[in-house]
């Protein structure tokens, strides 16, 4: 009798613990503008909880699988324009960053997604005469086919991107018109982007600390456990990696002489089946390249959707080593940066790595604006930028993206096709919950 008391005793004692660890993780932190939580009383406890998920999930999807994804087969599929799915949030988006010495600043992007929509914005900026960008920004709709088929390449309106060597060579040109202020002008340019360096995936990259200290934040309520539950499943839909390397080519401006650019680059690919600008409430993000050949990505995150209301990811890539080295902490925090609608002129931060502290500083020279989404549901400006890293100087470029309430401008609209404009409505009767007969009709 006395052992089957202490049996119940000892149960029922082991189940109040279990119960109040729960509360424990479950307990929500104080927030920053109702947004970013804070380092709560049970951090230390949920941090190292949070770097073992990180390292179990990464062995469980990546390294017993290390063979099948560094296969030429596995590479080569991944490098190549992707097959969109049926799913009408489905994307698949290059982008290229660049900069040396001089001053120059690059960026081009495009983004695939259903129908032929293409995504696309270009910028250079040139010392001493400021910046250049394709002519129909702010907007970056495309319709690259008549709606009833789906585009195959990263192809539109004088855009052109493609692999011609897997994870070595990118081909990119940009053939017809760009902007400064009111002024237009004719515009070529040819170049390939070169690397030698393995990619940096995100998914498998990424310093587990970073990760773990932005989960550790969160409340680990049900809606968080099952999130975790369904990890593999959601990593499987969202793949995003990047390469260092470099950018040779030329551009002409009208009927002046071509000029030669060679600029420090770096370019990233990001594939999946869900990319909702809608659920980022905020993102800033730094490409900078220094004058001893030394790149650094760093970028800050707030996705609450997604329980990471303050992820920083980033890596140096170093110019004698040529490896990445993943950041482990930084302490750039978006509510000190711009929460209030726009990116300040300069920023001055801390990024760490396991090798060494770098100390950062940014200042603007020229910021552009556009939209992002067929509704504009995100505001990104660029800032094209100077920069000094430990005592090096630097060029670069900076994205602060913000969420947009205002919609796609009615003037841009105008022109879009009939099948567009149809499609529109019927998605925004669908959120407001008023499916109208006449659209019944409509799928993706």
């Amino acid at each position: 009798m006395y052992f089957a008391t202490s049996i119940i005793i000892g149960l029922a004692f082991g189940s109040a613990i279990f119960a109040a660890f729960v509360l424990i993780l479950r307990r929500k932190s104080n927030y920053i503008f109702g947004i970013y939580p804070e380092k709560g009383i049970f951090y230390r406890l949920k941090y190292p909880l949070a770097k073992q998920f990180v390292r179990y999930w990464r062995r469980k999807i990546f390294t017993e699988h290390e063979n099948e994804l560094n296969s030429v087969e596995y590479l080569q599929s991944l490098e190549k324009p992707q097959t969109l799915s049926s799913d009408p949030k489905s994307y698949d988006v290059v982008s290229f960053f660049g900069a040396n010495d001089k001053g120059y600043k690059f960026m081009i992007t495009m983004e695939r997604r259903r129908r032929g929509i293409t995504r696309a914005a270009f910028y250079l900026w040139i010392p001493n005469r400021g910046l250049l960008s394709s002519p129909n920004l702010p907007d970056m709709e495309h319709f690259t086919t008549d709606g009833n088929t789906e585009s195959e390449e990263f192809v539109a309106n004088g855009f052109k991107i493609y692999p011609t060597e897997c994870m070595r060579q990118w081909k990119i040109t940009y053939n017809g018109a760009v902007k400064q202020g009111h002024k237009r002008f004719d515009f070529k340019f040819d170049g390939i982007f070169a690397s030698q360096l393995k990619h940096f995936d995100y998914n498998r990259d990424l310093s587990s600390s970073v990760i773990a200290d932005s989960v550790a934040r969160e409340s680990w309520d049900d809606q968080f456990f099952h999130m975790v539950w369904n990890v593999d499943s959601i990593l499987k839909n969202r793949t995003h990696y990047e390469q260092s390397g470099k950018i040779n080519g030329t551009f002409q401006l009208g009927d002046e002489p071509q000029v030669q650019l060679n600029l420090s680059s770096f370019r990233d690919h990001s594939v999946g089946t869900d990319r909702c600008l809608s659920s980022i409430y905020r993102y800033v993000y730094f490409a900078l390249f220094l004058e001893d050949g030394t790149n650094l990505v760093v970028g800050i995150l707030s996705q609450p959707s997604f329980f990471l209301s303050s992820l920083k990811v980033g890596y140096i890539c170093l110019a004698e080593g040529g490896g990445y080295d993943p950041i482990t902490s930084c302490n750039f925090e978006l509510y000190s940066y711009g929460e209030r609608g726009f990116p300040p002129k300069h920023e001055n931060f801390i990024v760490e790595t396991k090798e060494r502290r770098h100390f950062v500083q940014i200042k603007a020279e020229e910021s552009a604006i556009r939209y992002v989404g067929g509704d504009w549901e995100s505001k990104v400006y660029n800032q094209f930028v100077s920069c000094t890293v430990n005592g090096v100087k630097g060029h670069g470029i900076a994205e602060y993206l913000y969420r947009n309430k205002t919609g796609r401008s009615e003037a841009v609209a105008e022109t879009d096709p009939k099948w567009y404009k149809e499609i529109k409505s019927f998605e925004r009767s669908l959120s407001q919950r008023e499916l109208a007969d006449e659209w019944s009709g409509v799928v993706w």
